[in-house]
């Protein structure tokens, strides 16, 4: 159960909240919940089925920084290029409006693909991708 839920629960307990108020803010709480998309770094090693490092990042926070004027500058070696459907990216080359798209595209699909290695000597698998 999450916090929220959680808080929600004990709003009800103390009377704050009656029964009804809770459900629409749990479904409200849900809906949000559902429609948040998150770009997923997944490392694999030996085990393939439980990833060895786990990060998601909100797609929202990511929209924040860019429009705050921060970009991905430095994180990558310079010169590095991402090959995104036959496209080839550099971090510095993704705007709000970019992402935008992308959101559309995983509105469509369920997933956008942004990276998927496997290293077959170091038996590792990473994915990077927008869910």
């Amino acid at each position: 159960m999450s916090e929220e839920i959680k808080k929600i629960l004990n709003m009800v307990a103390e009377g704050k909240l009656n029964p009804e108020e809770a459900e629409r803010l749990i479904s409200a709480l849900k809906d949000i919940q559902e429609k948040a998309k998150f770009l997923k770094v997944r490392i694999f090693g030996k085990d393939r089925e439980n990833p060895r490092i786990k990060v998601d990042i909100p797609i929202t926070a990511l929209k924040l920084f860019l429009k705050l004027g921060s970009t991905f500058q430095g994180l990558a070696p310079e010169g590095f290029k991402m090959n995104i459907k036959g496209k080839d990216f550099s971090l510095d080359d993704f705007t709000p409006e970019m992402i935008d798209k992308i959101l559309d595209e995983i509105d469509k699909n369920g997933r956008f693909t942004l990276v998927e290695v496997d290293d077959a000597e170091k038996n590792e698998r990473v994915e990077v991708y927008i869910e």
